[in-house]
């Protein structure tokens, strides 16, 4: 089969190091997540192996909206894992997991935590909350990404060690023992001229009713000059966002209600001002990721990009 083929390819790659992995970081579509999480385990039992269902993957060698990604680490870590559960409701009673995992580590010093978590409303927010209580005060970077898949916005798993999950998130520490981490927020968005003050939202519920006292959709579609029946589809290319010094916080649409409010993926505030974002020049973006993780890591060893 498809799926069985795929993974024998990767099998061989990994295994052509002559050693065994320490850790594999893995990425799939969906309906086969279980079979690669399984066969991971299998073949490499002593390693710690995370991944997640995507929409695409995407590496140096290509992309692809099926099939298998996958990357290994085989020395020069140490590393610890876990489990994070009911994500959409109350990850904060599994902070236990959190803080067992981090007391593995001989040195929190070079760390980072890669996580990825499934699909829902408010759960990304909700875990990195999580994540941050027990981080704080800490050199420890957190990064990942929400879990995807090609059949709906609310079906997607994540695995860790051969099994596959819902409603959790699956993380990993990552110590590097010989060198440096770095981590960098790459944005494909820049900024317009339009700025836009919040005037009426319901914050938990994400739901913005009114930009400068106005209707919120009637508002966007006439600085985007849509109709309405084509408002949040342009909006995945056009969201909007807040600045905060050189970054900038992007809120992305979910859904566009009868009354022209909008339900965003992110909690807004009453009264803050958030900017129109358009894409930017792919090209350009990459030439300033390059430059600038370069400086930060001229000969780097290892990468994972995430596009979330």
């Amino acid at each position: 089969g498809v799926k069985e083929d795929d993974f024998n390819t990767c099998y061989q790659k990994l295994a052509s190091q002559n050693c065994s992995p320490k850790i594999i970081i893995f990425f799939s579509d969906y309906k086969d997540l279980w079979y690669y999480a399984k066969q991971f385990k299998e073949e490499f039992p002593e390693a710690t192996s995370i991944g997640c269902s995507t929409c695409m993957n995407f590496s140096t060698e290509g992309y692809s909206e099926q099939g298998l990604s996958a990357m290994a680490i085989y020395s020069g870590v140490e590393c610890s894992s876990g489990l994070v559960y009911e994500v959409s409701r109350h990850p904060s009673n599994y902070i236990l997991h959190i803080t067992g995992a981090l007391k593995t580590l001989t040195s929190t010093d070079n760390t980072c935590c890669l996580e990825f978590t499934t699909s829902g409303f408010r759960c990304e927010e909700l875990v990195l909350d999580t994540f941050e209580e027990v981080l704080i005060g800490t050199n420890i970077k957190v990064a990942g990404s929400t879990a995807g898949s090609n059949i709906d916005e609310k079906t997607s798993a994540v695995a860790l060690n051969g099994d596959i999950y819902v409603e959790t998130c699956a993380f990993i520490f990552i110590h590097n023992l010989q060198g440096k981490v770095q981590l960098y927020r790459e944005n494909l968005f820049r900024p317009t001229t339009h700025q836009l003050r919040i005037t009426d939202v319901d914050c938990e519920q994400q739901r913005v009713y009114e930009f400068e006292n106005k209707p919120a959709a009637q508002v966007l579609c006439h600085l985007l000059h849509v109709n309405k029946d084509e408002l949040l589809q342009t909006l995945k290319t056009n969201p909007i966002g807040r600045i905060e010094g050189d970054n900038i916080l992007i809120s992305e649409a979910k859904e566009v209600l009868p009354d022209d409010s909008i339900i965003y993926y992110t909690r807004l505030y009453n009264m803050t001002r958030v900017v129109q974002l358009e894409i930017d020049h792919f090209d350009s973006v990459w030439d300033e990721t390059q430059k600038h993780m370069k400086k930060l890591l001229p000969d780097p060893s290892f990468s994972i990009a995430v596009h979330c």
